[in-house]
């Protein structure tokens, strides 16, 4: 993967700048402290080995009024090599602390940014993917920003320094040995070229099956209740297990390969560390280091070489991460296929609902139209019923109207304007949406109601509930309006449900009135008494109303058959059952002791 796809994601780690500039403060005043570790020992194993100390620290002593002697220096270097390591772990605590804040920061902006992004992306890329593989993309694949950074600024900025610092000491001490130090370099850099495509493949082959395994989890319990009709509790376990089974074959074959590269890159660094500590012994045979140096180099040795590593490994580590990299990107370079036009406008006041269809063609594949050369008017305050066979089109038609989709050909005029020359947030201010799913959301009742008009006055919510038939069992419910729904509203009846989502769109109250299947889960009584709403309702306002069950629709301004995408009826009740045609065969299976209205 280029810089440059690494780089899409930096901005998100930038913003935590206050937070990543102490960091960097406390990374570079580790270095240093950490370049003073070895030095009380070296100040011991000279003394012991030589009985002299540097002239710096006998000083210091006399300053002390100490006379310099084995019991004093061997407390002197215990005494700075444990403030040398308080203060150490000092640095790395705050450090730790305030990584873990910034990358929370940055996981949680990424996340949040996948979120917002996911909910503007078409619902046919929605109808593509599943749930499961959306939540594992938010919750895990996030932290590959924490990742990223830590790679690319964090461990970079703190290992260069390591190098800086202890590489200029150790050359002070011995050029030969700190040149001697870099012979690993390009092993280093060739275990990471090799294991870093399999560490990306591997972990990339992991996300996928966790993304199956999440997936199944979540649709099988959201069809819990299919699951206990049929029995299939013990094939579902079978079926996790197997996936189960994948998902931990699939890690450790990624362990073993990151065992691998850890194993080839600890072989290198001990083979180097080997000729170093052969050619040092020699020099300090030799007397050419003191042994207090020689230990002072060999510490270094161990942190350069860690610090070669990190930065040689850089590459592997990324590459680890680039299939966790690749599917947040998938999310955010995806663009959104319905979006704002640069000079979209809002619609003129008054609303009218004015709607009109001009040679409309649509589909979700290629090559497959669902809607062909559709023309359609409906004048403001008219009730429109859309009938026909599953598939026929009517509601990819309602879907076009709110620009959940465009046409491919055509163009649908609201109140005289493009619907693709409308701010999107202004169209679908316009209308209300009862869809065949009421989609009630965890929150309390009065808040679902009030979805599309937050803040909206109990009064107002009240009165819609009642106009929607569902204010009698909301006043039975422990806490009333102020009940609090569970997943998915599990412990009311279909029938309430699409009440709360009817009462929803009423509230809503805008100029257009979209029903898709308004009716489906209502008994017969609870129906009539919605159509009596609707009537006393429909005054003034665009109501488009799809419905299998005709008895919904006799009394709608004008009725549209659609077949295979085509509008081939139109007409009123009465004039549709006088045609004799499609919509008066489909009504009199439905109601067959009616024929008699066909005459009426």
């Amino acid at each position: 993967m280029r810089l440059q796809s690494y780089t899409k994601l930096l901005p998100y780690a930038l913003r935590q700048w206050p937070s990543l500039l102490l960091i960097l403060g406390l990374t570079a005043v580790m270095a240093l402290v950490g370049a003073l570790q070895p030095w009380p020992l070296k100040l011991l194993a000279d003394y012991l080995g030589q009985q002299s100390l540097p002239g710096g620290v006998g000083r210091f002593l006399s300053s002390l009024a100490l006379e310099a002697s084995p019991t004093v220096v061997v407390g002197l270097a215990a005494i700075a090599s444990l403030g040398v390591y308080l203060l150490n772990a000092g640095l790395e605590g705050a450090l730790t602390w305030t990584w873990s804040l910034a990358g929370q920061g940055m996981v949680y902006d990424l996340a949040g940014q996948q979120f917002y992004h996911l909910q503007r992306l078409s619902l046919l890329f929605h109808q593509r993917r599943s749930v499961g593989d959306f939540l594992s993309r938010l919750a895990d694949d996030s932290y590959c920003i924490y990742g990223l950074t830590e790679a690319l600024l964090i461990s970079p900025v703190h290992n260069l320094l390591t190098l800086v610092t202890m590489g200029w000491i150790a050359w002070q001490l011995s050029p030969t040995l700190t040149l001697l130090s870099l012979t690993i370099a390009p092993g280093l850099a060739g275990s990471a070229l090799f294991f870093g495509a399999r560490l990306k493949q591997r972990n990339s082959q992991n996300q996928i099956a966790q993304a199956r395994l999440t997936s199944f989890v979540h649709q099988t319990l959201r069809a819990l209740p299919l699951v206990r009709a049929f029995s299939t509790e013990a094939r579902n376990r079978q079926k996790f297990s197997s996936l189960a089974e994948t998902r931990v074959l699939l890690e450790q074959k990624a362990i073993l390969v990151n065992g691998f590269y850890g194993v080839v890159n600890g072989i290198i660094a001990v083979l180097g560390k080997a000729l170093i500590l052969y050619v040092a012994g020699r020099q300090a045979l030799g007397g050419g280091l003191s042994v207090g140096s020689l230990l002072v180099f060999l510490f270094y040795l161990e942190a350069m070489q860690e610090s070669y590593r990190h930065l040689l490994t850089t590459y592997g580590h990324l590459k680890a991460s680039e299939a966790n990299i690749d599917r947040v990107l998938e999310i955010l370079e995806t663009p959104p296929k319905i979006k704002n036009n640069p000079q979209a406008q809002a619609l003129p006041q008054p609303v009218l609902g004015h709607l009109r269809f001009e040679a409309v063609t649509f589909g979700y594949e290629p090559g497959r139209p669902v809607l062909d050369n559709l023309n359609l008017e409906v004048l403001p305050g008219q009730t429109l019923a859309l009938v026909g066979a599953t598939g026929s089109g009517k509601t990819t038609l309602v879907s076009l109207v709110p620009r959940f989709f465009d046409p491919w050909q055509g163009q649908i005029l609201f109140d005289g304007i493009d619907l693709r020359q409308l701010r999107l947030e202004n169209l679908r201010s316009q209308i209300a949406l009862i869809f065949q799913d009421p989609f009630l959301l965890p929150l309390t009742i009065a808040e679902n109601i009030a979805y599309g008009r937050p803040g909206a006055p109990l009064a107002e919510i009240v009165q819609a509930a009642q106009a929607a038939q569902a204010d009698q069992f909301i006043q039975g419910l422990p806490q009333g309006y102020n009940t609090v729904l569970g997943e998915q509203a599990a412990t009311l009846s279909g029938g309430q449900k699409q009440r709360l989502a009817i009462a929803r769109a009423l509230l809503r109250d805008a100029p257009v009135l979209i029903l898709d299947e308004p009716t489906a889960a209502l008994d017969g009584e609870t129906e009539a008494y919605l159509v009596e709403a609707l009537e006393r309702l429909r005054s003034g306002r665009t109501t488009l109303v799809i419905a299998h069950r005709l008895s919904t629709v006799r009394k709608a301004d004008r009725i549209v058959v659609l077949e295979a995408g085509k509008i081939v009826e139109t007409g009123t009740h009465s004039e549709l059952m006088a045609a004799g045609g499609i919509y008066h065969r489909m009504y009199n299976l439905q109601f067959p002791d009616r024929r008699w209205e066909v005459v009426r």
